[in-house]
């Protein structure tokens, strides 16, 4: 496991910002050691270091071969393209693509304050003292972190979901994750609340797509508490409670042929998979069918 507390200058990303980055290693993989890299991005030298935080983070990019250079991931061309405009969604217009950004963030990033917060604190209120105290412990002899660190890592992770208000309504420092309403703020300035049920923009494929990788290729079933509770699961990650990961089986089982299904069996709830593919390519047939891409 690795860990990652800083290096987003306490900025979140803006609308913008990830297109810019992405842009920018497109054109040299080396764009971010630049001399003009602030000219080229229109940003201040601590927001170049942000942009290139939240582009790895988010899983668009990632170390090339060659020292100090950066590539796409697959998962940035696929969202990108590798030229302009190729893309499923080069522009971030769709919320679903939102939402992988949210998951690869608290799924297959470097563990942080946000992804501890999301995958593993199970409280549908707190507090960022509460939130505090959970991260020391949760990382109590796996490495030392100081306290300012995980505060401002904290305050970015408020600010990523909950955003900032601003008194220039026309400036907007927000970050286009507000867009799924995880994170809520309550009359309480220092309580937040995780907002846990069904999601109206959240699509069914991006809850198959998660519920196979947490499945792995070991396995074709998963119970009800797994997928719901479990760090990983489609529960945690998008915060759903187990009626609307039902609701998103049984749509499932429709688009997908009876592929998945939900069994109750002696008690035991589980969601099975019946796919002759293997999980990870069937998780990304589910994301092509959602985008259009033809095979």
């Amino acid at each position: 496991m690795s860990y990652r507390f800083s290096g987003h200058q306490t900025f979140v990303f803006r609308h913008g910002w990830l297109e810019k980055g992405v842009a920018l290693i497109r054109e040299n993989p080396r764009g971010f050691l630049a001399d003009d890299a602030i000219v080229a991005l229109g940003v201040g030298k601590n927001m170049v270091e942000s942009i290139k935080y939240w582009c790895s983070q988010t899983g668009l990019i990632e170390e090339a071969p060659e020292p100090g250079s950066m590539q796409l991931t697959n998962f940035g061309e696929y969202i990108f393209g590798r030229e302009k405009d190729a893309g499923v969604d080069p522009y971030l217009e769709d919320d679903a693509t939102l939402w992988l950004l949210h998951y690869n963030l608290v799924a297959r990033a470097p563990e942080s304050a946000l992804s501890i917060a999301i995958n593993s604190l199970n409280k549908p209120e707190f507090s960022k003292a509460e939130l505090l105290a959970f991260i020391q412990r949760y990382l109590a002899g796996k490495v030392s972190v100081s306290d300012k660190t995980l505060e401002r890592d904290i305050d970015c992770f408020i600010h990523t979901y909950v955003g900032t208000k601003s008194k220039n309504l026309e400036e907007s420092f927000d970050c286009p994750l507000l867009a799924l309403s995880l994170v809520q703020p309550t009359v309480d300035p220092d309580l937040f609340r995780m907002n846990i049920g069904p999601k109206q923009n959240l699509p069914v494929e991006l809850i198959g797509y998660a519920l196979l990788n947490q499945m792995g290729e070991g396995s074709s079933s998963i119970n009800l508490y797994n997928a719901t509770y479990a760090v990983g699961s489609p529960g945690q990650i998008f915060k759903l409670n187990d009626n609307a990961i039902v609701d998103a089986v049984e749509e499932l089982e429709r688009i997908t042929r009876g592929k998945f299904a939900f069994t109750d069996t002696a008690g035991l709830n589980s969601i099975q998979f019946s796919g002759n593919n293997k999980r990870g390519v069937f998780a990304q047939k589910l994301l092509d069918d959602y985008y259009g891409v033809k095979a």
